[in-house]
């Protein structure tokens, strides 16, 4: 079995950061494309201790967009929404129900007060999260443990293929995928092509294996002139059966 070593983890840390409450109306604090969201949802954590990695991070950029990003430790991936706001950073939970209703045209909103839904184009909603939406914590920094310093274009390395697969399903909803590398040991990073205002990319780590090149069972390649050696009494045998006959 493969077991991915704490070196090929993520160095993930958060704290939790209680606010107080409100007792102004509630007002939307978030509001994404929805698609982004079905995007992120296959790389967040599930029950994980690290409760802060349970939802996905939505967080506003210098430039009045924002940035979603989603990881379980072992993989990441991060939408860029040039439409998208957020009032501040926030994480959120996600319901895995509401994502049938998730397209490039709804909206994921997120009020002050926890609620969360899924509006069409038209705002109207499609689907309200029960509950508070809002997860208490500080979620890491995704820059300090991405990066694009070094990179090729290419495949290498053991992946894990359940992650791959997941990588490749975002890259089917955009047309496009490709993939870079660096060594044996850092991330296989992948980035898919545009999405309407959308732009995608992620990382997958690399997993220990026991194999690290081609097998040396495999049989050598016969000369082309014993092949024709070989073959030759097959085709007299052949010949003299026929002509029996």
């Amino acid at each position: 079995m493969n077991h991915t070593t704490e070196a090929e983890q993520l160095s993930l840390e958060g704290t939790a950061a209680a606010e107080p409450e409100s007792k102004e109306p509630p007002h939307m604090i978030a509001r994404v494309n929805a698609m982004a969201i079905k995007i992120a949802f296959p790389f967040i954590a599930r029950q994980d201790i690290r409760y802060y990695l349970n939802g996905v991070n939505i967080r506003p950029l210098d430039d009045d967009t924002a940035m979603i990003v989603a990881t379980d430790g072992h993989r990441y991936v991060v939408v860029h929404d040039q439409h998208g706001y957020a009032e501040r950073e926030i994480i959120v939970s996600v319901s895995k129900d509401g994502l049938k209703s998730a397209n490039a045209k709804s909206t994921f909103d997120v009020m002050s007060n926890g609620a969360a839904c899924i509006n069409d184009e038209h705002g109207m909603p499609q689907f309200l999260q029960p509950g508070n939406s809002l997860v208490e914590g500080e979620f890491p920094r995704i820059e300090n443990v991405a990066s694009a310093i070094g990179y090729v274009e290419g495949i290498s390395g053991a992946i894990n293929p359940a992650y791959l697969k997941d990588a490749l399903a975002i890259g089917q909803q955009f047309g496009s995928i490709r993939f870079f590398t660096k060594d044996q040991d850092s991330a296989l990073v992948f980035v898919v092509g545009g999405l309407g205002d959308l732009e995608v990319f992620g990382g997958i780590m690399k997993v220990r294996d026991t194999f690290e090149q081609l097998p040396t069972w495999f049989p050598k390649p016969v000369p082309f002139e014993l092949a024709e050696t070989h073959s030759a009494p097959r085709a007299t045998k052949r010949k003299t059966r026929s002509s029996k006959q």
